[in-house]
């Protein structure tokens, strides 16, 4: 449950995000929930038939259920009838938050360490032991949190969020509204050696990380730099905690990596691509837009446009399902075989 400071009405909410409200009784609304332990007070969401039972017996003050809703199901209930419920009540959520947060004035920690080249934008919020190396420049409404490390020559733009323990080594490019959460490490060193006279050489990685407008990049991820030229994670794609992302990797527009995702260098990720948790992907490869990887599939050949793959090696999603389902039946197989091959012998 989430609480807020400002109160809500649901003849407020029904006037920003439309929809036909039912008004059974007035209430002042302060939280948002899950039906189960949701209060009168609640604002939440009734989408999925298999919570019916949930719904029935919840208490909450405000539901927003699909346009079709039998409200005699719920005849006691203030109701929002709207089109699809769930994304519109993250919106209002969204909403709710911008509205409660506090308008920050910028502040400066005393024992951040700013190099005098930095160049600062303006309602800046750097916290606590901050190191802001030579040449950096970061945009207005950007906050760098505690014990961030930003090194030289790195650009970060407008609104951005760099949430505590993050480094982010030199010549980095972040541009605006991005999000990058805690522990994360932008730009080391890609992973790349040469065996050469009897000794494995470490190949300069010379090149940089470029993060578009609107990332969010999970807790303890990684983004390596590329060795030349630049890693890229385009407009609007998101990444999990976990991530590993290798050198020279480039990320389309939109697209999803889960937890524990790992990329080896210079793959090829299209727009609105998701790759489910565990995802393990070889290098020099591609996955075109809008591809769907199932969780913990090992990744060995490039993925066509709009493809479904799945499992170690990855192969069509639904093929794959038949082949499980045809696992199932390897005891029963392996029985009439050995019947038949004992009747054989025995002739």
């Amino acid at each position: 449950m989430k609480q807020f400071n400002l109160a809500l009405t649901p003849q407020k909410i029904s006037t920003q995000l439309g929809g036909e409200l039912i008004l059974k009784n007035e209430v002042e609304l302060t939280n948002v929930a899950e039906l189960p332990e949701a209060d009168d007070k609640s604002v939440c969401f009734y989408e999925n038939h298999k919570y019916l039972h949930d719904l029935k017996d919840s208490k909450s003050g405000f539901i927003f259920v699909p346009k079709d809703f039998d409200i005699d199901l719920k005849p006691d209930a203030n109701l929002l009838l709207i089109d699809k419920p769930y994304i519109h009540f993250i919106m209002l959520v969204k909403t709710w938050l911008e509205l409660c947060s506090p308008k920050s004035q910028g502040n400066i920690s005393g024992t951040a360490i700013i190099s005098g080249s930095a160049k600062l934008g303006r309602n800046i919020t750097i916290c606590n032991n901050v190191l802001i190396s030579d040449n950096v420049i970061i945009g207005d409404n950007t906050k760098i949190y505690s014990n961030c490390v930003i090194n030289e020559n790195v650009k970060i733009g407008s609104n951005c969020r760099i949430h505590p323990n993050t480094t982010i080594y030199e010549d980095t490019v972040i541009k605006n509204n991005v999000s990058i959460f805690a522990g994360c490490v932008i730009g080391a060193d890609g992973f790349g050696y040469l065996f050469h006279d009897g000794i494995q050489n470490k190949i300069p990685q010379v090149g940089n990380v470029i993060i578009e407008d609107n990332v969010e990049i999970g807790a303890n991820t990684t983004i390596d730099r590329a060795a030349i030229g630049s890693t890229i994670i385009r407009n609007g794609t998101k990444i999990d905690n976990l991530v590993q992302i290798g050198h020279n990797c480039k990320i389309g527009r939109n697209s999803i990596l889960c937890s524990q995702v790992g990329l080896a260098g210079s793959t090829e990720i299209g727009d609105i691509v998701y790759l489910a948790g565990q995802v393990g992907v070889a290098g020099h490869l591609k996955i075109d837009d809008e591809a769907m990887i199932g969780a913990q599939s090992g990744v060995s050949g490039s993925i066509p446009k709009r493809a479904k793959y799945f499992g170690t090696p990855a192969i069509d999603a639904g093929l794959k399902k038949r082949i499980i389902a045809s696992e199932k039946k390897i005891p029963e197989i392996v029985k009439y075989y050995n019947k038949i091959n004992k009747k054989q012998k025995s002739k």
